[in-house]
């Protein structure tokens, strides 16, 4: 049950970064919503472990995967997520972003030569069909005419390096806790965005409004520092292979938090979401065998 809360919690979290995202970019560049995004997402993560930071040496000891991880991992997956929802909507990117357990499964095959089951090949899939039938705002028809958008192909990427963000993170936390994992590498995300501060045009603190710092300490403190922290700690307890179904619940929750911000929910959005929610639960399925007694 604690697992679940933890689990429920961080995508509920990471369902509102797209509305966030979105108030942000009103106001700044990509370059500078990410940079305050991961300022506050820092400092939240280290307000968490001050009284126990990490030591100097995991840098030397875990320098290839905190790199993978902080730098082409979370920068690089921010920095397509900003760019991309400039043009797309929330709920399209956030529709695109729930088939990241699917690639996740192509990307584990490839990479470290995963078996892929039959129903996992169903449900990819299914959950592609979910996603065309999102792109096409529910007519299939329109496919001979059909071209992506901008933003839905830049939120595709994205959502591949998240995949390999997955696979890194298995590969790499060896000897390492969670916890200064996920410090770490948001850290060296941080650095990035500092590195580019020269090159970027940047507001003056007081040219942005309220609705702007909402935005970037609700995406910093919630939608990165607590939701990375919910989400590891309920991984570590029920494992990835159940966790990665609470994936879910992202676009369910970037409909139902865009609705109370009076954003338009259409029919195309449920059936999409309802066919790419039954392909995942697919993958998960699991069939259960019972003793006669």
């Amino acid at each position: 049950m604690k697992a679940s809360l933890y689990l429920l919690t961080a995508t509920i979290c990471w369902g509102l970064n797209f509305h966030f995202a979105q108030i942000m970019l009103q106001t700044s560049s990509s370059m500078e919503a990410g940079f305050w995004r991961f300022l506050f997402g820092v400092a939240t993560l280290a307000l968490f472990s001050y009284k126990k930071l990490p030591p100097v040496g995991l840098w030397r000891t875990h320098f290839k995967g905190l790199s993978l991880v902080g730098f082409v991992g979370i920068f690089g997956f921010n920095v397509f997520f900003f760019w991309g929802m400039l043009t797309t909507s929330p709920l399209n990117a956030a529709l695109i972003m729930s088939l990241n357990p699917a690639v996740t499964l192509i990307f584990s095959n490839i990479f470290l030569k995963t078996k892929l089951q039959a129903k996992q090949i169903v449900g990819i899939l299914v959950a592609f069909v979910g996603v065309l039938y999102l792109l096409v705002k529910g007519d299939f028809a329109a496919l001979q005419h059909f071209s992506f958008t901008t933003g839905d192909l830049l939120i595709f990427i994205a959502n591949g390096i998240f995949a390999l963000q997955h696979i890194w993170t298995k590969k790499y936390t060896g000897g390492i806790t969670i916890r200064d994992f996920t410090l770490l590498t948001n850290f060296i995300c941080l650095l990035s965005f500092l590195v580019l501060l020269p090159f970027i045009s940047m507001r003056s603190i007081s040219a942005h409004n309220w609705p702007f710092w909402v935005s970037a300490i609700g995406m910093g403190a919630l939608g990165t520092a607590v939701a990375f922290m919910l989400w590891n700690d309920g991984l570590k307890m029920i494992g990835p292979g159940r966790a990665g179904i609470f994936m879910n619940v992202v676009p369910l929750s970037t409909a139902l938090t865009g609705v109370w911000l009076g954003k338009p929910l259409q029919f195309y959005h449920l059936i999409s979401g309802l066919i790419i929610i039954s392909g995942l639960l697919i993958m998960q399925y699991q069939r259960r065998t019972y003793a006669l007694k």
